[in-house]
């Protein structure tokens, strides 16, 4: 009885080699999910939180040395309705304090402010995908999806709001207005009820792309579509939509 030949043994799985900073980021603009494929299983992400601290501190430096800080204060007084409630004795006087404070505040808003932020978000965003999504995934790469999405989305913006305000030739204006990929380019401001200002700021192009780059890095980690994880993005981001213009609607 002759011997029945060998099983040929299955060869071994290679894993997905981690893929180096600059083909994440490449790919991350055009490619996001082959990205995240890479990241998710070998997430790394004190580079992307070093690299948005330093557009923040970048950005914040940058604007500092340009604009005029007594202009910014008192634009930004009058905009939420209480100059004329200053009395007119007592105007010169806040503005000398808040000048003097200024610089102060925005350092370290830069920087600590944006760890915070990704340290929270991801904190939040882990609880969502693991809660709702039944989804294995850990803090670790739940913080390297975040960091890298706000990274990447910053590459952008942060240059771009520079030019803007170059171009505009008015440094004095707020930084977090400046790009108006939204539906606040139809509407003036001087003459829109708040509550409708801030709705309409917030559907902004901006906004959308990060919520696309999380969902799918959130839907690479939990082994869903892109638009089965955009749920655990939208419903708190409209949540946080809805808080920012019911605030806006009190105060």
């Amino acid at each position: 009885m002759s011997e029945s030949p060998p099983i040929p043994s299955p060869e071994p799985i290679t894993p997905e080699k981690p893929g180096g900073f600059f083909q994440n980021l490449m790919d991350l603009y055009f490619a996001p999910r082959e990205a995240f494929g890479r990241i998710v299983p070998n997430p790394t992400w004190i580079v992307p939180v070093i690299g948005a601290t330093v557009l923040a501190l970048a950005f914040t430096g940058v604007w500092l040395q340009k604009m005029e800080p007594r202009e910014f204060i008192k634009t930004q007084i009058q905009e939420r309705g209480q100059w004329d409630k200053i009395p007119a004795e007592q105007r010169e006087q806040i503005l000398d304090q808040q000048e003097k404070f200024l610089p102060a505040m925005m350092w370290p808003s830069a920087a600590l402010g944006t760890v915070l932020t990704i340290l929270v978000f991801a904190g939040v965003l882990l609880f969502i995908y693991r809660f709702f999504y039944a989804g294995e995934l850990g803090y670790k790469q739940s913080l390297a999806i975040t960091s890298w999405s706000m990274f990447t989305v910053s590459l952008v913006t942060t240059p771009l709001s520079l030019v803007v305000m170059a171009l505009k030739g008015d440094w004095n204006l707020n930084p977090q207005e400046i790009l108006q990929a939204n539906l606040g380019l139809l509407l003036d401001k001087a003459e829109t009820a708040k509550p409708l200002w801030a709705f309409v700021t917030s559907m902004d192009l901006v906004s959308f792309w990060l919520i696309f780059l999380l969902a799918s890095g959130f839907g690479v980690a939990v082994k869903k579509s892109t638009g089965s994880a955009l749920w655990g993005i939208l419903i708190p981001w409209a949540v946080l939509v809805a808080i920012k213009v019911g605030w806006t609607a009190i105060f």
